[in-house]
């Protein structure tokens, strides 16, 4: 493949880091020889947007929107590489506009400080010969971290009891004692990633009994490595533990894995907990296990959904049996500069081939 050198390579980024991982990263990028292009729309630091402007070339779209990225790549007459962080929409259609040679630099390279790929086509991306890098697993333990919390508020009822004292009720906010431990639970942990590690590395210092259902690299001999035990099945998984939390990627065989079927397997009472992706367990199917008195399940804890940002809706929202974050598993300043630094190693390397 024929690439343009670092020093001649410029990048469209479309989402930097955030606060003031921002100018360390585009330092990084420029250090590489990349020429950059910053994408302000998201940076709301008046201060880290100031030195943006004063120190390189800038601009201001909506990356979630196609039409958008596609009007600034043609405005800067072609980019070698973009960066980005968050879920842009990069479908066929747009990759065939931004690799075509009616631009000074055809697009050759998305550099992604994440993990999840869902929002790219990876299909189109190989064969209009595109190089998707990502950071998997540089965010393991924030979401480790945050998937705990979700754990404990179903449990205790963290949230409802800092609402019920809010409004002066001490009665609503000690209903429902005593409550489940995690000391006491069984935890099943559907994936078994990098998180889906991390997640059981932290439980056992709860006390809690780990099972974990992986792919079908998570051998007998694999889990023997694990502070956990194999389940043979999904189902075996579902209808033994109190808790469940889902950390797969969202792929042809991994969406609608969790459905209705699925979620009437699980125990009276039990906890589903989704930090990976609404596909994998649609929001529609927890709705409507919650609200049939006679499903199992007694509360799901959510930090994804099939509509997120100022858009944001979803059944669950009026579910009193839920607990929901907006999709900041990932988000600690630990973990973000993590994957900056690591997909500029990565980006490095690839121009280094």
């Amino acid at each position: 493949m024929n690439r343009p050198t670092p020093t001649h390579a410029r990048v469209l980024v479309i989402d930097p880091a955030p606060s003031g991982l921002a100018v360390v990263e585009l330092e990084g990028l420029t250090q590489l020889g990349l020429v950059p292009t910053v994408n302000l729309h998201r940076v709301a630091e008046r201060t880290v947007r100031s030195e943006i402007e004063h120190r390189w070339d800038c601009a201001d779209f909506d990356g979630f929107r196609a039409d958008e990225i596609l009007a600034a790549f043609d405005r800067g007459g072609g980019y070698d590489a973009l960066k980005c962080r968050a879920g842009i929409p990069l479908s066929r259609n747009v990759f065939e506009q931004v690799t075509n040679e009616r631009h000074g630099q055809p697009l050759r390279l998305v550099a992604k400080a994440a993990s999840g790929l869902d929002s790219i086509d990876l299909g189109a991306a190989d064969d209009l010969g595109v190089t998707v890098l990502s950071t998997p697993g540089a965010n393991a333990g924030a979401v480790a971290e945050l998937t705990i919390g979700l754990m404990l508020d179903a449990l205790r009822g963290i949230s409802k009891r800092d609402t019920a004292l809010r409004a002066g009720d001490w009665g609503a906010a000690v209903d429902g004692m005593p409550v489940r431990s995690l000391s006491d639970s069984r935890v099943g942990l559907v994936g078994s990633g990098a998180i889906a590690r991390a997640v059981a590395e932290r439980l056992v210092a709860f006390g809690a009994e780990v099972w974990v259902h992986g792919s079908p690299r998570f051998t007998a001999e694999e889990a023997t490595r694990w502070p956990a035990n194999r389940a043979e099945n999904l189902r075996a998984l579902l209808t033994s533990c109190d808790i469940v939390s889902v950390h797969v990627p969202a792929t042809p065989a991994t969406i609608g894995l969790i459905g209705a079927r699925e979620l009437w397997w699980m125990k009276p009472g039990s906890v589903l907990v989704n930090t990976s992706r609404e596909q994998v367990v649609p929001e529609d199917a927890l709705d409507a296990a919650l609200r049939d008195p006679s499903c199992g399940l007694g509360h799901v804890a959510v930090d994804v959904f099939a509509t997120e940002g100022k858009s944001f809706s979803s059944p669950l929202a009026s579910n009193p049996h839920t607990t929901l974050s907006p999709h900041v598993g990932g988000t600690t300043l630990s973990a973000m500069k993590a994957s900056s630094e690591r997909l500029l190693v990565e980006i490095a390397r690839f121009y280094k081939t």
